[in-house]
């Protein structure tokens, strides 16, 4: 009947109710219960648990856990799930059901907007702390009565307060106030609080020993009406920063101001239109003009006739764009002198940009400048006899460990933004210094810094502009006036071009000694099998036939003479003492010339040879021989260092200016240190002891300057040793043949040989003059041998000469003037055959000059000059 009651009384309140058993599952729901929880719940026997948002369930279990005789009742908060799903807050109140154990009745009452709204208040309370965090602001509330205060965690901090207290005593947010400054603070409290409503306050406070923190202090006063006490609220923050940087920026003004009167500067300030009003009484004493009388556009009067245009024009400029400007201009003085200004300007704005107003300086600098272009004209004059001499002076200031650099070129190239000096630091120079000299450049500077020596001398490479540099320098200690090493001053001077010319002196030395090992070699080579033909002639080995041994001597005179040859070709080219015989070639009967003499050679390496030439017909100009030269000596070396079974492509190409000659092969490569020295006379690659591949390293000096002769280029190129080589060569293209006109060089033609001949042969080489002689008596003509001048003219006469052959290189008289002597000695003069190992031009020009009629270069063609005699009769000349 009691709970009949309950639940009416319950039912008209419209809270839930619900009678639960002891396995805990609702027995009974009043109808709000049932319109709450809806059908789904209206079975028998539902859980409790069911019917709450599982999050609370472990509330709740405590709460029924906590029933009993000792506490028939009990309250929790929890959420119920409504029929929708929607989870509710309600205060749910158990009470133990009289005479049956374990049941309990839920008496459900809904605070879920009491509950979301007070979620909401502690939320912008955690979001109001935060900001108060965030802003380092310390909250607090006092309770004068209580003489209590309630305080964050950001107060405690600035007051000094350990831990995170919220309620602490007035008294000791008080006694924080340091003992001097308490009592005016404690007066300004009552003076806010008899007041009432909203105050501030700035004080210091001192948190621990021996330390000042200013506060400023931002209250409201409240008084309740019931009781008449009064409640204050508000917030404090740091100002510490503020203060000090109010009292810096204070400081920094005196300051100024004292530097300005103490420099003799004229301080002065201008509105917005430019209207000046002096400072300070220093422009009385300047001008003898009273300040009133200066002010607005007044002491323009004072500025020196021809400089007024320009600093007006300057001014206004100024004040258009509200820039900081300095101008330089002469103003009067008192005594009527014009003294040159230095006038700076600084416009004064307000927090938005506006002109407030401008503030300036101007400080007489007539001295300075005087002073500067003393020193400028030193320097100058310094300047260019360092540029003269290519003189660099280095400071090292030990202190700092600064390097100063004074030295146009090398300053330049140190920082090309420089004009003047460069300065860097020690690790900056000495990154420039090249890693091997650093050391010793290093043990330098210490031993003066130690005074162990009073001077060092040195030389070290640098990296300028990229560029590695060879520098002399001695470099002396200069110290202090208290003897403490102070600076170390160097003059350094590049000597790059003296070190490179030492450099290519010592690289062509031993280039030369390598050289006349090679060719000691290379003469040796043919040297020994004419030795051996020789033995075998003198044992008799001619017995049978000689043909062999003829030939053997053939191909090693041969050999010898391509040498000989190779070395004069490159003497008369680098000398420019031969003439190119130029007219229009078709390239591509070069080419297949040139592939056609070495064609036995490719054979013999069992090699393989392709020649690309385009079908239309390209023309260039050149010497025959010399271009034919050019392409032979290219396709000797693919052939010589192409091992057997390799491949050699030659290919021809042309546009509108240029045609080219590419040779590819898959020989042996080049080094790619050897690559920029290719070029260079008496260069080879890497040699073996067998010297197999022979040569004397002058082939491509010869091709090259060739080349340039004909106005062209040659360009090799190798991946490396084992990756072949190829090698591009162009020529100006020659649009028609009808372009150039030809030298035609015409043939002597021959006669046949008449018999009888006397030939005299003067050669102070006993076997040359002997064997020259065997070969002429060969073909029917009679010789007389003769070993010198002076037996040559003894004999002459007497033996009725038709034709001399005689050597020019003759002991005490040399064959020019033998030469001169015949022309005039006897009825009629004979055919002179001047036999030298002198064959340039003017060698030949000398010749003629002398009276020979021709010319020879050792060793004698043997074949041209018995077809000369067979040219000649007897006694007549040709």
């Amino acid at each position: 009947m009691n709970l009949q009651r309950k639940a009416t009384t319950v039912d008209s309140l419209s809270v839930l109710l619900l009678t639960v058993d002891q396995d805990g599952a609702v027995t009974h729901q009043n109808e709000g219960a049932r319109r709450y929880f809806g059908p789904a719940a209206h079975a028998d026997a539902v859980p409790l648990r069911q019917l709450i948002c599982p999050a609370d369930v472990p509330a709740l279990d405590d709460a029924i856990a906590s029933l009993g005789p000792a506490c028939p009742e009990h309250a929790v908060y929890a959420r119920l799930l409504r029929l929708d799903g929607e989870p509710m807050w309600h205060r749910l109140c158990l009470q133990c059901v009289e005479n049956r154990a374990s049941a309990f009745t839920v008496i459900g009452v809904d605070v879920h907007e009491c509950k979301h709204a007070a979620e909401v208040q502690a939320e912008n309370e955690a979001r109001l702390m935060s900001a108060f965090e965030a802003a380092d602001l310390g909250a607090w509330e006092w309770d004068l009565e209580a003489g209590v205060a309630w305080i964050t965690p950001v107060l405690a901090r600035l007051y000094g307060i350990e831990g995170d207290p919220v309620k602490v005593p007035l008294r000791l947010l008080w006694d924080k106030v340091p003992p001097e400054d308490r009592q005016r603070f404690l007066v300004s409290i009552d003076d806010a609080l008899a007041k009432g409503g909203p105050f501030e306050l700035e004080f210091p406070v001192s948190p621990c020993s021996g330390t000042v923190r200013w506060l400023r202090m931002r209250a409201h006063v409240t008084r309740q009406a019931h009781t008449g006490a009064q409640r204050v609220f508000g917030i404090t923050s740091d100002v510490s920063e503020i203060r000090a940087a109010a009292a810096s920026l204070t400081l920094s003004e005196r300051r100024y101001r004292e530097l300005a009167r103490s420099s003799g500067a004229l301080v002065w300030s201008a509105n917005r239109d430019g209207e000046m009003q002096p400072i300070d009484g220093d422009w009385e004493a300047f001008t003898g003009l009273p300040p009133e009388r200066l002010v607005g556009h007044a002491w323009m009067e004072l500025v020196h006739p021809d400089d007024k245009a320009e600093l007006s024009a300057k001014w206004g400029e100024a004040l258009r764009e509200l820039g900081v400007r300095d101008a330089s201009f002469r103003m009067r003085r008192a005594d009527g002198a014009y003294r040159i200004m230095l006038a700076r300007a600084v416009p004064l704005c307000d927090e938005r940009g506006g002109l407030y107003e401008w503030f300036g300086t101007t400080i007489d600098v007539t001295e300075q400048r005087h002073a500067q272009a003393i020193s400028e004209a030193r320097n100058l004059r310094l300047a260019v006899a360092m540029e003269a001499a290519s003189i660099i002076i280095v400071t090292l200031d030990l202190d700092k460990y600064l390097f100063s650099i004074e030295g146009a070129s090398t300053s330049a190239s140190l920082n090309p933004s420089s004009t003047t000096a460069t300065t860097l630091t020690y690790d900056e120079a000495m990154a420039r210094v090249h890693t091997d000299d650093r050391g010793m450049l290093e043990v330098g500077i210490r031993q003066l810094r130690a005074s162990r020596k009073n001077a060092i001398h040195f030389e070290v490479r640098i990296h300028l502009s990229g560029e590695e540099h060879w520098m002399h320098g001695s470099a002396v200690m200069q110290r202090g006036q208290d003897g403490r090493a102070d600076v170390i001053v160097a003059s350094l001077s590049d000597v790059s071009e003296r070190k490179r010319m030492e450099i290519a002196l010592r690289d062509a030395d031993k280039r030369k000694d390598e050289f006349l090992a090679m060719l000691a070699h290379e003469l040796r080579n043919p040297l020994a099998p004419l030795r051996t033909v020789v033995s075998l002639l003198r044992r008799g080995a001619s017995a049978g036939d000689p043909e062999p041994l003829i030939a053997s001597m053939e191909r090693q005179i041969s050999h010898m003479t391509r040498l000989v040859d190779d070395l004069l070709e490159v003497s008369r080219i680098t000398q420019g003492r031969i003439v190119l015989q130029r007219e229009p070639l078709l390239i591509g009967g070069v080419v297949y010339g040139a592939a056609e003499s070495v064609a036995q050679q490719v054979d013999e390496n069992k090699q393989t040879m392709t020649i690309d030439v385009p079908r239309e017909t390209v023309w260039v100009c050149g010497d025959t021989t010399r271009m034919a030269q050019i392409v032979i000596n290219v396709l000797h070396n693919a052939c010589k260092y192409t091992p057997a079974g390799g491949e050699i492509r030659v290919r021809v190409s042309a546009d509108a200016a240029q045609v080219h000659i590419v040779v590819e092969d898959t020989g042996a490569g080049i080094a790619a240190d050897l690559l920029p020295r290719i070029f260079d006379l008496f260069s080879q690659g890497e040699r073996t002891l067998d010297r197999s591949k022979g040569g004397l390293g002058i082939g491509l000096s010869l091709v090259r300057k060739l080349v340039e002769m004909h106005e062209g280029s040659i360009r090799i190129e190798s991946q490396g040793p084992g990756c072949g080589t190829t090698v591009t060569m162009s020529f100006p293209r020659l649009n028609s043949p009808d372009d150039v006109v030809p030298t035609i060089v015409g043939k002597m033609p021959l006669r046949p040989a008449r018999n009888g001949l006397r030939i005299l042969i003067v050669d102070d080489n006993r076997d040359a003059a002997d064997s020259l002689s065997l070969v002429c008596q060969s073909e029917g003509h009679v010789t007389r041998a003769c070993y010198g001048p002076n037996e040559a003219l003894e004999q002459y006469v007497a033996f009725g000469a038709d034709v001399a052959l005689l050597d020019i290189g003759l002991p005490g008289m040399n064959g020019y003037e033998l030469a001169k002597h015949l022309r005039v000695k006897g009825h009629k003069s004979p055919v002179l055959v001047a036999i030298t190992g002198y064959g340039q031009a003017e060698d030949r020009l000398k010749a003629q000059a002398a009276g020979f009629d021709h010319h020879f270069v050792k060793p004698v063609d043997i074949d041209a000059l018995l077809s000369l005699l067979a040219t000649c009769d007897s006694r007549d000349d040709i």
